[in-house]
């Protein structure tokens, strides 16, 4: 099974773009306003590490920042690279490069930031590190992480508690944490950083698309995790039933993972 990053078992190539685009439709509006807390500002130089589509790096242009979007997947990098030329959006880098070994250069940062990337490694600390270490005194890194354990549903789904819970211990087996998001602020801590914010975010739904994206979340790590032989196909398909069922009753509320949200501060 080919992962990115360290065990990363969702979809990175074309296929999983669908779902990449509907992560930016829910949170982009808050990762917007968690920057602009940051103080992100015209001139601005930053890097998003694990930049996905690169929503975020070309909103950030179109602000007068000079941004660069960091992802392992050649395809995601492509993608960006194209809807950024489509859009007539400059100001904007794309490039394949690692969270640990990255080859940009230290200390020229005023934002290091990334979404959704730390909860997939084995060693999220030395990818703060990285952060830290390629921001200049002063600079702070903007990161978002979930928890997994906030996936939820009123009147409870047994199908959504019980892939929920296969989820998270599947991710232990791996060596990931997906309840990282509670501890991203000592992640930051034991990385060098001063925390200066902590937020949570916690979208729930009970009608729309937006309402299964969980359940389609779990349907792509799910395909990966039968290919390893960590998951029985037939309990899979069980479960993706009952949470379809969830999904599309009206009366059934549907809450998404926590996000926690961070500022945290490198020494001037």
């Amino acid at each position: 099974m080919s992962t990115h990053g360290d065990n990363y078992v969702l979809k990175a190539d074309r296929s999983g773009h669908d779902r990449l685009r509907m992560i930016c439709r829910i949170h982009d509006p808050d990762t917007r306003e968690l920057l602009g807390k940051a103080g992100l500002a015209p001139g601005f130089r930053t890097v998003e590490f694990g930049c996905g589509l690169g929503t975020v790096s070309r909103w950030i242009a179109t602000q007068g920042g000079i941004a660069t979007g960091i992802d392992l997947s050649e395809a995601q990098i492509e993608e960006a690279r194209r809807a950024a030329a489509e859009a007539g959006v400059a100001g904007v880098d794309y490039r394949v490069d690692s969270v640990y070994d990255s080859t940009l250069p230290e200390s020229q940062f005023d934002i290091a930031s990334c979404r959704w990337l730390l909860v997939h490694l084995n060693r999220p600390v030395d990818a703060m590190r990285t952060m830290y270490r390629l921001l200049k005194p002063g600079g702070c890194a903007v990161c978002e992480e979930v928890d997994v354990s906030g996936v939820f549903t009123e009147p409870p789904s047994e199908a959504y508690t019980q892939y929920r819970e296969f989820a998270i211990k599947a991710g232990q087996a791996r060596g990931v944490d997906y309840e990282g998001g509670r501890r991203l602020h000592r992640w930051a801590r034991e990385a060098g950083f001063e925390v200066e914010h902590v937020a949570v975010r916690h979208p729930h739904h009970v009608v729309g698309e937006e309402k299964g994206f969980w359940n389609w979340t779990f349907a792509e790590a799910g395909q990966s995790l039968i290919q390893a032989g960590v998951l029985d196909a037939e309990q899979d398909a069980t479960w993706r039933a009952g949470m379809t069922a969830a999904d599309q009753d009206p009366a059934t509320l549907v809450a998404h993972a926590r996000t926690y949200q961070i500022i945290a501060r490198k020494p001037a």
